[in-house]
């Protein structure tokens, strides 16, 4: 993903999308098929998703925001932490 600090490069290559880390090493394949490409983009994204998580994590710190209605505050850090906590 040109321009986009840490994140993957992705391609279609002979019918399956490949996913290359920075280094050029294969990291991931999604096989071509329904919502393949956004798949692909998805994986090739998580290194910037991550760490934009990890960064919301450390902004809210332990403290949960207020409740906006379906999906609270609450839930969201709790969401964002759990994230977190399973990738790091």
């Amino acid at each position: 993903m040109k321009g986009i600090p840490d994140t993957w490069e992705f391609a279609l290559e002979g019918g399956t999308w490949v996913i290359r880390d920075q280094e050029g090493r294969q990291v991931a394949t999604v096989a071509k098929g329904k919502d393949a490409e956004a798949r692909a983009r998805f994986i090739a994204m998580s290194p910037y998703v991550f760490k934009a998580l990890k960064g919301l994590v450390a902004l809210v710190g332990k403290e949960d925001l207020e409740d906006n209605g379906e999906l609270s505050g609450a839930a969201i850090c709790d969401m964002a932490r759990q994230a977190v906590a399973l990738l790091e």
